[in-house]
């Protein structure tokens, strides 16, 4: 898409469906880079401004909009600093004029995903707050420092997830944001499930078949209940035991340690049981920020080396979970569906299905191509041979041979 520079604050305005501009809702826009800053009605609710052709991005911060007065401090931390919450320098915004704090940075340390699938982020602020309360009869008013991590307040949509910011760059489209936060914010009651559809069953259990697989099934954790509020939940840890049996599943790969269940509400099935007593269960403990941010360095490689070495050398059919089967699970299967000849295209596609379950979680495709491009070193749109290169990748870390990786594709065909 060509976009032409100019001042956000006459940005195009992207179509939206009637429904979204009922009652005069705000108007979505287009993302856009201005020649220069200069803080507008906008980018102060955005929280941000490309300049520089999108290869630079400024961070605004305006204390009047987020009420906050007096701030002595402002950082901005988010999925491309490891939310640092004010304990890197070089995230610190310089006060300007009136209520203006900014903080130029180059698009490239920002173009980092979060789970949206798009870099997002929080101001973390220090800030003298009063308070007044009442003490034996009397309003005593105090002062006091404090750190606030406001929510994301700007009105356009499109530009926030979850109460955090979104920062999009020229080509990217508000209109997914919007459709992907409707996703994200659905809660899905038991009675919306038809039970008598396998097809059902699988959206709530959360359980389905790897891409390019015949025998790996990657799913919800068997007994933990991670989402105990909803009334989904009983039933859903129900249907995940019962697709053990059902799939025959031999083997199982566990990514979030070795947890004991909770006596009196969480209980491992006999079947389970009889997998663990045989040896046939790998338990393993990692982690969001691994699988996504640091999947180019040595932990997860030999992560996946040692689920690999474990797959050729115990039975099929195999079962891959962490909590919700969504983080680590989605990185880790999305690998072995890689290195067993899925396209990438299956992968995303299966990867998103999790979203799908409506507990109010969601992830989008981008943060897992994020992970593959670390690994790989480019784009995805330059990858030729996804199967040859992941499996390069991995060969040249030291951790698989190509036996290994043939002998996977055997396993798990």
């Amino acid at each position: 898409m060509k976009v032409t520079k100019i001042i956000m604050c006459t940005l195009a305005v992207l179509p939206l469906t009637a429904a979204i501009y009922a009652k005069k809702a705000p108007e979505a826009v287009l993302p856009a880079a201005a020649d220069t800053f200069a803080a507008d009605k906008t980018n102060r609710q955005l929280g941000y401004q490309l300049i520089d052709g999108a290869e630079k991005v400024v961070f605004v911060f305006d204390s009047s909009i987020y009420k906050i007065k007096k701030p002595k401090a402002v950082f901005v931390e988010g999925s491309f600093n490891g939310w640092s919450k004010g304990k890197d320098a070089s995230w610190q915004l310089s006060k300007q004029k009136g209520t203006i704090w900014t903080l130029e940075r180059p698009a490239a340390d920002v173009k980092i995903p979060g789970n949206s699938g798009f870099p997002e982020f929080k101001y973390y602020v220090t800030a003298e707050i009063t308070k007044t309360s009442e003490i034996n009869g009397e309003q005593v008013t105090r002062t006091r420092e404090e750190t606030i991590e406001p929510n994301a307040v700007s009105k356009i949509p499109g530009y926030q997830m979850a109460t955090n910011n979104l920062i999009l760059f020229p080509g990217d489209n508000p209109a997914t944001v919007i459709e992907n936060t409707a996703t994200a914010e659905r809660l899905k009651k038991l009675n919306e499930f038809n039970l008598n559809d396998p097809a059902q069953r699988a959206v709530i259990s959360n359980v389905r078949l790897v891409p390019g697989t015949t025998k790996l099934f990657r799913g919800y954790h068997p007994y933990k209940m991670s989402r105990g509020q909803y009334d989904t939940e009983k039933t859903r840890i129900e249907l995940v035991k019962k697709a053990l049996e059902e799939n025959d599943i031999k083997s199982v790969i566990t990514l979030s340690g070795d947890e004991k269940p909770v006596s009196g509400k969480e209980e491992i099935s006999p079947y389970l049981q009889a997998i663990r007593s045989a040896g046939n269960q790998l338990t393993v403990n990692t982690s969001y920020n691994t699988v996504y941010y640091h999947s180019a360095e040595a932990d997860f490689a030999e992560l996946m080396g040692v689920i690999i070495s474990f797959i050729n050398s115990h039975p099929g059919p195999y079962y891959i979970h962490c909590r919700l089967g969504t983080d680590r699970t989605g990185a880790a299967s999305g690998v072995l569906a890689a290195l067993c000849g899925a396209s990438w295209e299956s992968i995303c596609a299966d990867y998103q299905k999790t979203n799908e379950m409506g507990i109010k979680e969601f992830r989008d495709y981008r943060l897992l191509q994020y992970s593959f491009e670390q690994m790989l070193g480019k784009p995805m749109s330059e990858v030729q041979n996804l199967q040859k290169e992941l499996g390069a990748y991995f060969i040249h870390a030291g951790v698989l041979t190509q036996a290994d990786l043939d002998k996977l594709v055997l396993q798990l065909k």
